[in-house]
C-alpha cells in the first residue's frame, strides 16, 4: 500500500483538528469559527493598523532625523517581522498602534545604530498600552532623596517615589480607562524588569528606580510620542 505523503495528510489532520475543537462542550462552535474562519482576518487587520500607525509616526518626523537607509536594512526587516508577530493576535488596539509607532522610532538616527532595538521592542511588546505610557511618565519623574525612619533607625534613599508618580499622573493627560490601580501597574512593570523597587525598612511608600532596559525602552516610547 502506497504511504501518504505530508501534503495529503495535512488536510486530514486539519479536518480532525476542527472536529476536535467543535466537539468542545459549550464553546466549541465559537472557538472553531475564531480559530479557522476569523484568525487570518484578525491578523491582517492588526498588522494593517500597526503599519498605518508606523506611517503616521514617520510623517511626524522631520526628514533630517530619519535614517532612510536603515529602512532598507536586514535589521529593519527583522524589526518589522517582530512587530507583525507581536501584533497579529493582540486584542489591545492601542498597543497595536503603539508598537507600530515604536518601530517608526527605530528609524531615527539616534536609535538606528542601537544594536539593542530588537530586544527593546520585544520588551515593550510584553506591556499593555497603559503600562507603556506609564513607563514613559515614570521616566520623566525626577529622582528625589528622602529619609524613612523605623524603630529608631533611619534610611535614606534616592529614588522615584509613588507619590511623585501619582502627582505627575494627576497633572498630565489621562491615558487609561476607568480607574488605574497604580500600585499593581508598578508591580507589573517591576516584574518585567523595567523598574526595580528600592527595599526600604518599615512601612513606607514604595520607591523605584528605572533599570537599564527600562530607561532605554522609555526613550523609544517617548520618541514615538507615547
Amino acid at each position: 500500500m502506497k504511504s501518504k505523503n505530508l501534503p495529503e495528510l495535512v488536510p486530514e489532520r486539519m479536518t480532525w483538528l476542527r472536529a476536535a475543537v467543535t466537539s468542545i462542550p459549550v464553546v466549541g462552535g465559537a472557538l472553531d469559527h475564531l480559530l479557522f474562519d476569523k484568525a487570518d482576518e484578525i491578523r491582517l487587520r492588526n498588522i494593517e493598523s500597526a503599519v498605518n500607525a508606523l506611517s503616521e509616526q514617520i510623517q511626524k518626523f522631520d526628514d533630517s532625523i530619519l535614517d532612510k537607509e536603515w529602512f532598507s536594512s536586514e535589521e529593519a526587516l527583522a524589526t518589522f517581522r517582530l512587530m507583525a508577530d507581536n501584533v497579529s493576535f493582540e486584542p489591545d488596539v492601542k498597543k497595536v498602534e503603539d508598537l507600530g509607532r515604536i518601530v517608526a522610532a527605530c528609524g531615527e538616527h539616534k536609535h538606528s545604530t542601537d544594536p539593542r532595538k530588537l530586544s527593546i521592542i520585544e520588551h515593550l511588546s510584553r506591556l499593555s498600552h497603559v503600562q507603556i505610557k506609564l513607563l514613559s511618565v515614570i521616566s520623566t519623574v525626577p529622582l528625589q532623596k528622602k529619609s524613612v525612619s523605623s524603630g529608631g533607625l533611619e534610611q535614606t534613599a534616592t529614588a522615584i517615589w509613588t507619590s511623585d508618580v501619582l502627582n505627575k499622573l494627576k497633572t498630565g493627560t489621562k491615558f487609561w480607562d476607568g480607574t488605574m490601580k497604580l500600585d499593581e501597574e508598578l508591580e507589573v512593570l517591576a516584574s518585567f524588569n523595567t523598574i526595580r523597587r528600592v527595599e526600604l525598612m518599615g512601612p513606607s511608600e514604595a520607591a523605584y528606580v528605572l533599570t537599564g532596559i527600562g530607561r532605554q525602552a522609555a526613550e523609544y516610547a517617548k520618541t514615538a510620542g507615547l
